[in-house]
């Protein structure tokens, strides 16, 4: 089709924006976690993204059938166990560690993608996910190259992530974006309230909670978000939006660096080339 390139082009770019934003998250996650429990960041976020995708949306549920319902109960499973596991692992670890282990994602994509799709990864793309892995390590350098029970927990959300990405990919060729967006928003709440609902509620009063980060994570960082992956996903291959992905944790040490006077070491100007090249590459060896 004559318009594919153009499309493809928009979608990556689409996913560069969103991997900007989700770098500004890290450090105001991990201050969120200060005041809230996981449960109630990931039912509250997820929560308020359902509610306004439905809202603007509602007209299109016209065309819900079971595949949508399937897509997006899947595909909200895996954010939401996604999410949740990354913000437990953020209670004991740094933003910048959080953000490395979560940019492992890229190298659990192609073996999803394989067994999903069954087409895999083209060299070039092989060559691009080892370019952003190589640059991770250099990331990662500087973090103390020990496992500890935070990292287990971000890693698994790293393959959560993964298995999101691609799900998410195969659900936007067959069904509508924007009501998977609202489905799987809704089933990412619900990953986070059959914790909360047993407990009694929320850890703290309606008052303690930071609602000016909580409706940044739920309008800007979960619905805006959500919307533009599933339709950008649905116009770019699962290892591509992998690798582009890998950029997170150089947009999370440049924001850190712009907004809370955080330096970025030798190692991390080296990581980011890496990643870089890495998406450079992917770019040019293009299926």
């Amino acid at each position: 089709m004559p318009d594919a390139a153009p499309k493809s082009r928009l979608a990556e770019a689409s996913l560069v924006l969103i991997t900007i934003i989700w770098g500004t998250t890290f450090p105001l996650l991990r201050t969120s976690l200060r005041v809230l429990d996981p449960y109630d960041i990931v039912a509250l976020r997820f929560s308020i993204a359902a509610v306004l995708i439905a809202a603007i949306y509602w007209k299109r549920f016209a065309r819900l059938n079971r595949t949508a319902l399937w897509d997006g109960a899947l595909t909200g499973f895996f954010m939401g166990a996604g999410y949740l596991t990354q913000a437990i692992g953020l209670t004991t670890i740094s933003s910048p560690r959080s953000a490395f282990i979560t940019g492992t994602a890229v190298i659990f994509v192609p073996f999803m993608d394989r067994f999903v799709s069954k087409l895999g990864a083209t060299r070039g793309e092989i060559a691009a996910v080892a370019l952003t892995f190589v640059g991770l390590l250099f990331f990662y350098a500087d973090a103390n190259l020990t496992l500890r029970a935070g990292d287990l927990w971000t890693l698994l959300g790293a393959v959560m992530f993964a298995s999101q990405v691609v799900t998410t990919s195969v659900a936007a060729r067959r069904s509508d974006p924007f009501v998977v967006s609202a489905l799987q928003s809704a089933a990412g709440a619900m990953v986070a309230w059959v914790f909360i609902i047993p407990r009694g509620g929320l850890s703290v009063p309606v008052s303690a909670i930071p609602w000016d980060r909580i409706l940044y994570f739920g309008v800007v960082a979960t619905a805006f978000i959500l919307v533009l992956q599933t339709w950008a996903l649905g116009k770019t291959k699962p290892v591509r939006a992998g690798v582009i992905y890998s950029l997170e944790p150089v947009f999370a040490a440049i924001f850190a660096m712009g907004f809370f006077g955080e330096g970025m070491s030798t190692r991390e100007v080296l990581g980011s080339a890496a990643i870089l090249l890495g998406v450079l590459v992917a770019e040019l060896k293009k299926r």
